[in-house]
């Protein structure tokens, strides 16, 4: 099968998926550890009111998440969790918001892991094993193939922190408030009382070097920092590394360094079909 994200995805993580067959009921019991930890909020002390306004610091968030963004990226990404460590290499074609596919980068040979989502349909392909999945996944399916996702971190917050950025709630009733955080303007978001989000954006240049969301009862769903800005003269608004961190108590965290990123105007659909090869019967996969 032919890679259409390029020949550059020739030096990876190739036998990974093999390893988190092995890790995988360990990861997700660390998982379900992290997801019995509650942070409350406690109301913080007086602070500078931010020289933005949070409406024109949020309308700002609201203009960079609705730029259109194509993407075509290797990278090196390192799961660390309370039993041990996993990195991984990956090849990324990204078309936001609602199309991604990965590829694993086996030292030798072609891909042995295909991951494609599209308009809300996942599709898998595993050469090696045989095997072809499609469909609408349950939350327990996507996180045999995506260790890392759980309830406090979807899909939707990925593709998004792949370009940079998290997902904004949206909904007209949340309250924003501005603070002056050192050289960051901080903007927060609540909702009933409740904070449910908070950006830190850099003075001047307004990028995003830091993001929180929260759950109900003011659980930590996930912090996300963005760092190294500037490091592709193609993708200069773009971070070259990601990490974000799930839950508090035991967390989860995820480190994703860009080794090669590239804009493009778009990517071809075909790109994120991902076809049965010959003889492979699909497997369906269920909603829950």
């Amino acid at each position: 099968m032919n890679n259409p994200i390029g020949k550059k995805g020739k030096c990876g993580f190739g036998r990974s998926l093999y390893r988190f067959t092995i890790f995988l009921p360990v990861l997700l019991a660390n998982l379900l550890l992290a997801g019995c930890a509650v942070t409350r909020e406690v109301a913080p002390a007086p602070e500078a009111a931010s020289s933005v306004s949070p409406q024109i610091l949020w309308q700002q968030r609201t203009a960079e998440e609705e730029k259109p963004t194509a993407l075509k990226a290797l990278a090196r990404i390192d799961i660390s969790t309370p039993s041990g460590r996993y990195p991984l290499k990956v090849a990324i074609l990204l078309q936001y918001p609602d199309r991604l596919r990965l590829e694993s980068l086996p030292l030798f040979g072609p891909p042995d892991f295909y991951l494609t989502f599209e308009k809300g349909t996942l599709k898998v392909l595993l050469p090696q094993e045989g095997k072809y999945y499609s469909g609408t996944p349950s939350q327990t399916e996507l996180a045999a193939f995506l260790p890392f996702l759980s309830y406090r971190f979807q899909l939707t917050d990925m593709m998004a922190i792949l370009r940079g950025t998290v997902p904004r709630i949206q909904d007209q009733d949340v309250i924003l408030k501005g603070f002056q955080e050192g050289k960051y303007d901080r903007l927060e978001v609540y909702r009933l009382g409740q904070k449910i989000q908070a950006f830190w954006l850099e003075q001047g240049s307004n990028a995003l070097v830091q993001a929180a969301r929260w759950g109900q009862d003011g659980e930590l769903r996930y912090k996300a920092r963005f760092t190294d800005h500037g490091s592709f003269k193609e993708a200069a608004n773009l971070p070259a590394k990601i990490s974000v961190t799930i839950g508090d108590s035991n967390p989860v965290t995820l480190t994703l360094n860009y080794t090669d990123l590239q804009i493009l105007a778009e990517i071809q659909e075909a790109s994120f079909l991902l076809e049965i090869p010959d003889g492979m019967e699909p497997v369906k996969l269920k909603e829950e």
